[in-house]
């Protein structure tokens, strides 16, 4: 593109060649103009505000001075001191829940089973007050400490947590429970008795639940079948191994409910009460074996004075 124009008395004729590269370079240098003239204009402004106006100075350069920034970092401060009382708060809920714990799972534990439940892991060392500095901590430290003590409440919480988790599953596991709900009258209990067949004195290893054929016969507790098979004194027998060495026995079953192999859970329906074996009438024969040995079942059972 060029451009004439005529100039001068006698009317010279002058000529430019106006190409794309000059009309680029003009309009990036009047916009590079324009922000220096902006960026002088508004220096201009902000110290014409400090000279006239330093708040809306502060304010718009978002300048503080220094009792402003101690009255923020005392603000800071004062939220972190509510922080750490909250931990404090939280951290005696903990162990309020820990002691509650205990005292229920010492009321929720058979006597039989008293020294056998779990326990939390050994530790010890002597008590050591935490150090504090006389100087307030920057506000980096203090949110760094807060952190810090909100993962170690949170790592206790999970401990504590798993160590109910292990509780409960494993007193779910142990023969604990009533082997039968419904029609729950003992005919006879453990130890001596009356043979009912020779009427003469003998040892009975079980409790008698006196039941119509055909009441469902529930597992004590969780565990798997290791034995439904007949035999010629239990008739038909179950064996049920809980685990820990424990395992419970339901004999004289008109029949099985579950397999050998069959995982059970405490409550669930496992066999229905007969007379087969050697029986006089209808009934459940439960014993409770404890490391090989026969153990008295009253024992094991919550509640079990009303098998008195």
């Amino acid at each position: 593109m060029q451009i004439f124009w005529v100039s001068g008395p006698v009317g010279k004729i002058r000529r430019i060649n106006l190409t794309l590269k000059h009309l680029l370079v003009s309009v990036f240098a009047f916009a590079f103009s324009l922000v220096l003239l902006g960026v002088f204009l508004q220096y201009m402004g902000f110290q014409m505000a400090i000279e006239y106006n330093p708040q809306l100075a502060r304010q718009l350069g978002n300048v503080h001075t220094a009792v402003e920034l101690e009255n923020l970092n005392s603000f800071y401060r004062q939220k972190l001191t509510d922080i750490e009382k909250q931990i404090f708060i939280y951290q005696s809920k903990i162990n309020e829940l820990e002691v509650s714990n205990q005292k229920l799972s010492s009321l929720a534990t058979p006597p039989v089973l008293q020294k056998e439940r779990l326990k939390p892991a050994p530790s010890g060392g002597p008590f050591i007050t935490p150090s504090h500095s006389k100087e307030s901590p920057s506000l980096m430290n203090a949110l760094q400490d807060s952190l810090q003590d909100m993962k170690h409440n949170n790592i206790y919480l999970d401990k504590i947590s798993g160590y109910w988790k292990n509780q409960i599953a494993w007193l779910e596991s142990m023969p604990a429970g009533y082997p039968i709900k419904e029609h729950i009258s003992i005919s006879s209990g453990f130890g001596k008795r009356l043979d009912p067949f020779k009427n003469s004195w003998s040892e009975h290893l079980g409790v008698d639940f006196q039941a119509p054929t055909g009441t469902s016969i529930i597992a004590a507790g969780d565990g798997v079948v290791t034995k439904a098979a007949r035999d010629p004194v239990y008739g038909n027998l179950l064996v049920i191994d809980h685990g820990d060495r424990f395992q419970s026995r339901y004999a004289h079953a008109s029949e099985f409910l579950v397999s050998e192999g069959v995982r059970v859970q405490r409550g669930q329906a496992i066999a229905r009460v007969g007379a087969t074996g050697r029986a006089t009438g209808p009934h459940l024969h439960y014993e409770v074996v404890r490391e090989g040995r026969l153990i008295d079942p009253s024992s094991m059972l919550l509640g079990k004075s009303s098998l008195q």
